[in-house]
């Protein structure tokens, strides 16, 4: 369900490029390696050729099953030599990847923003003004008459929406990004999907936030472009 929400997909199931619902859409990683507990997923770019991808599917499927607190692939430099063979690396991402639990407490502080309301919307979130008709919700904390922290979907699909999060920098380590990530989650639920969160190991912030809220992980996603 992550990989339908992060990425567009050909007829064969490869990747074209990154699912953006505002519409600046960029191109997609080469590969893409999901880990869980239960198993692991490949996915590839389109333009990737099958001698590159034969020698990373064999990588992938030696990789144990058994997730740990390793924060890359075991396979990791095995993978990037094999890219490496076929282009330069452009760039790296890895990071945990977490689902909801069953109860999410439903916040006091938190609003849902909409055309009526778009001018709490100021500074560096003033540009969101024109997604507020794309009907994703979006919830956000308003302190001093404007939103200082907001979570909506930044990836999503027929099943899963993926969560973006931001805090204003004056405002954060206050809590408000908890707020509105669990006001943002319960609003993905009544529409009957599924809200997913992930981040980069680097992004301690992220993390934090998942820890509050008692999210789950689920899997590791690395992807190489």
């Amino acid at each position: 369900m992550q990989v339908e929400a992060l990425f567009t997909t050909d007829a064969n199931g490869r990747l074209r490029g990154i699912n953006d619902p505002d519409g600046e859409i960029g191109p997609a990683p080469r590969f893409f390696f999901g880990h869980t507990k239960e198993g692991s997923i490949c996915r590839f770019r389109y333009d990737l050729p099958e001698s590159v991808v034969t020698p990373l599917k064999e990588v992938a499927a030696a990789e144990p099953m058994l997730m740990d607190s390793q924060k890359f692939p075991r396979g990791h430099s095995q993978f990037k030599d094999i890219l490496q063979s076929h282009a330069p690396i452009e760039r790296v991402w890895v990071g945990p990847a977490y689902r909801f639990p069953d109860r999410i407490d439903s916040p006091a502080n938190v609003v849902r923003l909409s055309c009526e309301n778009a001018g709490l919307l100021r500074g560096d979130f003033a540009k969101m003004v024109p997604e507020l008709d794309s009907g994703r919700s979006y919830w956000a904390v308003i302190e001093d008459s404007q939103a200082v922290s907001i979570c909506h979907s930044v990836r999503l699909s027929w099943r899963a929406h993926e969560a973006g999060v931001d805090t204003l920098e004056a405002y954060r380590q206050r809590g408000y990004a908890v707020s509105v990530v669990a006001a943002w989650a319960l609003a993905v639920r009544a529409l009957d999907l599924v809200p997913l969160y992930s981040t980069s190991w680097e992004n301690v912030a992220s993390q934090r936030v998942a820890r509050r809220l008692g999210l789950i992980q689920y899997g590791v996603d690395y992807h190489v472009t």
